[in-house]
């Protein structure tokens, strides 16, 4: 059973350094983010093949990537719009996910054969010192089987996926509590693939034009989880 490092009994410190090191050899790991706990590993196929084995996941349905700004965005993300700098200005660290188009290095197992990517940057202190000591984006999507309610608390992680990790940091409950809004960047208008806490009112202010939705119930409630 993977190590459940709780955030009470040790330090922030010792659970990045052992998270970290979990996901340099190749390891994955559950860690909180502001949404909802995260089943997190190395961009990578294999990890990324673990992942949607691990969740009875479809292979057509596309893995986030979490990064830590703009400087970590570019290892996996190209030709960003000038949408990008005023959103992730406004909402980063925060519950949006950017779908943006892919790098080329990128494995296509992350992605699903797709030529974009979802990308965000948590607002929770742990996962983001865990991105800058690792020092590369991850591989984070729901900690929960695919089609099952995102975990909010350690307490809701299947036990299942716990054990298959090497190391899960429980920081108590997520503060949002609520899978983050995904907006599709590369289309014109920007299209909302799956509500979440940052409205289409604000994002249509924020960027000055009419955000677009693009969803139905079904496919919005596995988008990105």
């Amino acid at each position: 059973m993977g190590k459940i490092l709780r955030l009470d009994e040790v330090s922030s410190d010792e659970a990045t350094a052992e998270a970290v090191a979990a996901l340099r050899a190749g390891e994955l790991v559950i860690i909180p983010t502001d949404t909802v706990y995260g089943l997190a590993g190395n961009v990578s196929r294999e990890t990324s093949l673990r992942i949607f084995e691990l969740k009875g996941r479809d292979y057509d349905k596309p893995l986030p990537v979490l990064v830590s700004g703009l400087e970590q965005l570019q290892q996996v993300a190209r030709d960003l719009p000038p949408a990008v700098a005023v959103l992730a200005e406004r909402y980063w660290p925060g519950p949006l996910t950017l779908v943006l188009q892919k790098a080329d290095r990128l494995p296509v197992e992350i992605t699903a054969g797709h030529e974009t990517v979802g990308v965000r940057v948590p607002d929770h202190a742990l996962a983001l010192a865990l991105l800058e000591r690792h020092g590369r984006p991850i591989v984070a999507t729901s900690a929960n089987p695919s089609g099952a309610p995102p975990a909010t608390s350690m307490d809701e992680v299947a036990c299942d996926l716990i054990e298959a990790v090497a190391v899960a940091l429980d920081a108590g409950p997520c503060p949002v509590q609520q899978a983050s809004t995904v907006l599709d960047v590369t289309v014109s208008p920007p299209a909302i693939l799956r509500p979440g806490p940052i409205t289409q009112s604000e994002l249509s202010d924020t960027l000055r034009i009419e955000v677009e939705t693009a969803y139905n119930a079904h496919d919005a409630a596995d988008c990105c989880q």
